[in-house]
């Protein structure tokens, strides 16, 4: 049976992530606010995402990015695993390339696996904890052209989340 290279891909950029998520949880609970000082979690037992609305979610469908326009943001994602310090999804993410302009700007997508980590303190919800980074890891093309110009994207790439949602 041949294995086809992509799938070959996908595996190892999961195994990555998952180890590089493993070690970012163990440093962030030994070393963290959260070794210091044991905080409730939510009922479920898990952190959640803050929304661009403000809306606090598990396992979202789709994840805005950029709260100011909508021009960056997740769809599609589906969820393998949703735990105290980590959560793992693949999904699409889709930007607008503002070349020559914003409104003149294509959109372009690309397949992404998404881990959720660093759980923290939600600010003026007690009790609740929150994931504070969002990692995509590209697992196809990462290449787009715009002006006349080809872009390449990294295999990685991690985003701050912020308390009132998005990146």
């Amino acid at each position: 049976m041949t294995t086809h290279p992509t799938r070959i891909r996908v595996r190892a950029a999961i195994a990555a992530l998952c180890g590089g998520a493993a070690i970012a949880a163990a440093v962030g609970a030994a070393f963290g606010p959260a070794a210091a000082e044991a905080r409730p979690t939510t009922a479920a037992g898990v952190p959640v995402v803050v929304s661009c609305t403000g809306q606090l979610q598990t396992r979202p469908r789709h994840y805005v990015l950029a709260c100011g326009d909508g021009n960056a943001y997740i769809t599609g994602m589906h969820w393998a695993a949703w735990g105290p310090a980590s959560a793992f999804a693949a999904g699409t993410e889709t930007f607008r390339v503002c070349i020559p302009s914003c409104s003149a700007g294509r959109l372009h997508s690309f397949p992404v696996l998404a881990a959720l980590w660093r759980a923290a303190p939600l600010p003026a919800h007690p009790g609740e904890r929150y994931f504070t980074r969002l990692t995509l890891i590209y697992t196809g093309t990462r290449s787009y052209s715009a002006g006349g110009k080809t872009y390449h994207l990294n295999q990685t790439v991690t985003y701050p989340l912020v308390a009132s949602g998005g990146a």
